[in-house]
């Protein structure tokens, strides 16, 4: 994961899904089906949270959709404001308030202490962002690689002044859901998939594709 930097935090995070890229014409390759994850590290009160907790269904939703194949990632989780820290990592802060029956919560579990890792289980070293409470029935959970585990000789884009975790690139994501839980986790697909970087060049760089 990147050094977080200091950075003033926009007032509003949204959570959402977005459609895939369309198809230039039937010529070149076609883009990957995209999604957004957009978090903020700093509870900003329920109004925030509720709009989070309707992001994180919708990515939810897209993952269902898409289970076990690459799509395109464009992920930031923004750091405090003015801080560089994120109040919501509960290795850093670990006495979060629970969810109430009032409205939910979410924490973030970075799985970075050995010591805490079985809480990512089974998803093992990697930032793990739950949500509990209303008006969802059960946690509802997002496994996201660290940022330093993306292979720098792949072009994953990282970056994102102030921003706790920042990256765009291609991930298998995968759907789980059983009783109790629902979780997706996105991984890194192996470097020689045929195909993958090909479309991932679409939706980095659209123009490249319409032509």
């Amino acid at each position: 994961m990147r050094s977080p930097v200091w950075f003033a935090a926009a007032a509003v995070i949204s959570l959402q899904a977005v459609p895939a890229q369309a198809q230039a014409q039937g010529q070149g390759p076609e883009a990957l089906p995209a999604v957004q994850f957009r978090l903020h590290c700093y509870d900003d009160g329920a109004e925030q949270t509720a709009a989070e907790i309707d992001g994180m269904a919708a990515l939810h939703a897209f993952a269902r959709e898409h289970d076990a194949e690459v799509v395109w990632l464009d992920a930031v989780i923004t750091a405090d404001a003015g801080a560089g820290a994120c109040s919501r990592d509960v290795s850093a802060f670990p006495d979060q308030p629970p969810p109430t029956g009032e409205r939910a919560r979410i924490v973030i579990q970075p799985c970075l202490q050995e010591e805490r890792a079985d809480i990512c289980s089974p998803m093992g070293w990697m930032v793990q962002v739950t949500a509990n409470g209303p008006p969802l029935a059960y946690g509802h959970s997002i496994f996201l690689p660290h940022e330093d585990s993306l292979d720098d000789g792949l072009p994953y884009r990282h970056g994102g002044y102030g921003d706790w975790l920042n990256y765009q690139g291609p991930f298998i994501v995968r759907f789980f859901e059983g009783t109790g839980y629902a979780h997706v986790t996105f991984h890194p697909p192996h470097p020689g998939l045929p195909g993958v970087w090909e479309r991932a060049r679409c939706n980095a760089r659209p123009d490249a594709c319409s032509r």
